[in-house]
């Protein structure tokens, strides 16, 4: 087969790639520079198949920061300056303009505390349209017990405010789907003193769980609601919440979007409340790629001394093979090859056990959890409780052409200097 391949190249490369599979063979037969070659394989083999895993890792961990995260967390919010929004139909068309926008939904939102007979927690209070909230948040899609707010509640159920609470608040306070909570929320005279704080009571319809601290501060009711308890009309919002098609977009979109508009708004994106969770991911994967190469640099780099071993235990039939006319470039593509196979193989060899491993490490990951009684990743901690993992082919390609450039230049060396040596020094030597 490789015998195959070599003839679709020039003559003189035939000759050395023969040259170099023989004395790759016969070189080798030491048992001293078959280790080192050995240990340069297997080197640059954990190298490659350490960054494609950690890689695949991070591309996971992307991967749930948007399809979790993000999916929970605005991507923009246009915030009015004064507080209020005098027409948020207005703006929400504004907004709809742009192709980048997915939805575009109005929000009141307010520091509150729940209260479930003697016990107190301070939650964020959500005035949300039931309908449109579902185009740019998914909290409804992870509804556990009952279900997301009506539009109609007025219709339904009179007299009666819906709210949906995440499953952590619940498990706090002990409540279940058709409980009654009551809501406090501060109320600040004309002066700005604070006065007596408005009560809203509630019936739970609903209990999402998401993971993390997502379940434990939010309580969502409708818009509608929160603006009768601020005496505010039905075009008024404290502002408007917005999905993109790229989240990791929303710096520049949110800025083109925020000087189209006509009110006096705050733009705020995803990367100011979430972002440092998206450039900790970054950064490790940064680092990891940089550690990762060094590796595999150290390993390549081994390539050198089993090279320079194997050029000392030819001296002589390379003087005699000079003498009968065989060029230093031919000497020198003979041993860049020799050191090439060396990384050729470690580095299939990499890829393979990468790849492999990258497919098979949330099932082990879960085995391992179960077998010595831990969880590395606390669900009520983190925005999810297992190791995702994402293989991305051009990240595979990327990692192996960098670990074959690295061989090649630790070849070129050794290569070299038997290359330049006299076929008098070679023989005699």
């Amino acid at each position: 087969m490789m015998s195959k391949f070599i003839s679709f190249f020039s003559p003189s490369v035939q000759l050395s790639a023969t040259f170099a599979q023989r004395y790759y063979h016969a070189a080798f037969q030491n048992k001293y520079i078959r280790f080192i070659n050995r240990a340069s394989k297997v080197g640059i083999s954990v190298g490659v198949a350490a960054l494609i895993i950690g890689l695949s890792i991070m591309n996971g961990f992307e991967r749930e920061l948007k399809n979790s995260l993000l999916a929970v967390v605005p991507d923009v919010e246009f915030e009015a300056v004064n507080g209020t929004l005098p027409n948020w139909h207005i703006t929400q068309h504004s907004i709809l303009q742009n192709p980048n926008v997915l939805g575009a939904a109005p929000y009141i939102k307010v520091n509150a505390m729940v209260q479930k007979q003697n016990d107190l927690e301070a939650i964020l209070l959500h005035g949300v349209s039931p309908k449109l909230e579902t185009e740019v948040n998914a909290t409804f899609k992870y509804i556990k017990s009952g279900r997301w707010l009506t539009d109609n509640q007025s219709a339904t159920q009179p007299n009666t405010v819906e709210a949906v609470i995440g499953q952590g608040l619940a498990d706090k306070l002990s409540l279940a789907v058709d409980d009654d909570i009551e809501l406090l929320i501060p109320n600040t005279l004309a002066s700005g003193k604070l006065a007596a704080p408005k009560y809203l009571k509630a019936k739970i319809v609903g209990i999402y769980q998401i993971g993390g601290q997502m379940d434990y501060g939010q309580v969502y009711v409708s818009l509608d609601t929160v603006q009768e308890k601020f005496n505010w009309t039905e075009q008024q919002a404290e502002g408007i919440k917005v999905a993109l098609t790229d989240p990791f977009n929303a710096q520049i979109i949110a800025r083109q979007i925020g000087s189209s508009l006509q009110d006096y708004v705050y733009v705020l994106d995803w990367f100011r409340t979430n972002g440092h969770v998206y450039n900790d991911i970054v950064m490790v994967k940064d680092i990891m790629y940089l550690v990762m190469v060094l590796v595999m640099s150290v390993a390549c780099f081994n390539i050198v001394s089993s090279l320079t071993m194997a050029i000392q235990e030819k001296h002589s039939d390379i003087g005699i093979l000079k003498t009968m006319g065989l060029t230093p470039v031919i000497v020198k593509r003979v041993f860049v090859m020799m050191g090439m196979l060396t990384a050729i193989k470690g580095i299939g060899w990499g890829m393979v056990w990468g790849v492999v491993l990258t497919l098979c490490i949330p099932e082990l990951f879960s085995v391992v959890e179960q077998l010595f009684n831990v969880k590395a990743l606390d669900g009520e901690v983190y925005f999810i409780d297992y190791l995702p993992t994402e293989l991305d082919v051009v990240q595979v390609l990327i990692v192996s052409v960098t670990a074959f450039i690295i061989a090649y230049f630790a070849t070129l060396y050794p290569a070299s200097r038997a290359s330049k040596l006299s076929p008098v020094e070679l023989i005699s030597g």
